[in-house]
């Protein structure tokens, strides 16, 4: 299933109940629309500031981890281990990044779309997925330098983009943004 990146946003908000959002209610709104929206909500956590948090890099990481090996496996519908279903944050943070972004993901939505299929296909998910663990480790490392995660979070977030909507375009500036990521490892260590 396709979907554009603000109906993503949208639906995370709009299927999830309480003051605070948890994970086991994001894995319940997207599970249908696969995993590449699964990998693109903690990747957009540490582009945002929130990403500057300490430890943040770490959680987004390993959810990434988490969620790309079952792609890579071949899994349909993901699981999180119960100790990461606990991991939540205030709705009201939430819908402010929400209205803040929304200028930028209904622009994002107006310039991608379905095509260069060949790169989003079966093959290319996995590969992709795999990808995605290689950069979730990076995110989790370049953690420890202030907002230097964004950059490997940004591959990952066109990468499960990508996956959403089907748009191969999308895997290519991933794959820029990767090899971008890859050159600053001697700037930053």
């Amino acid at each position: 299933m396709s979907a554009n990146l603000t109906e993503i946003l949208t639906d995370i908000d709009e299927k999830t109940k309480g003051e605070s959002i948890d994970l086991v209610e994001i894995v319940e709104a997207l599970k249908y629309r696969g995993f590449g929206p699964l990998m693109m909500a903690p990747a957009l956590i540490a582009v945002l500031p929130t990403g500057a948090i300490p430890g943040m890099p770490f959680v987004c990481g390993t959810i990434i981890i988490l969620v790309a090996a079952q792609a890579c496996i071949g899994k349909k519908h993901p699981w999180l281990p119960q100790r990461l279903k606990s991991i939540s944050f205030k709705r009201k943070t939430y819908k402010a990044a929400i209205k803040k972004s929304k200028p930028y993901t209904e622009w994002i939505d107006g310039f991608f779309h379905p095509r260069l299929k060949i790169l989003t296909g079966d093959i290319a998910k996995r590969l992709i997925s795999f990808l995605c663990l290689a950069l979730a480790v990076m995110l989790i490392i370049f953690g420890f330098v202030p907002f230097a995660a964004a950059l490997p979070a940004s591959a990952v977030l066109f990468f499960g983009l990508a996956l959403s909507i089907h748009d191969g375009l999308l895997t290519l500036i991933g794959l820029g943004m990767m090899t971008a990521s890859i050159a600053t490892i001697p700037f930053i260590f």
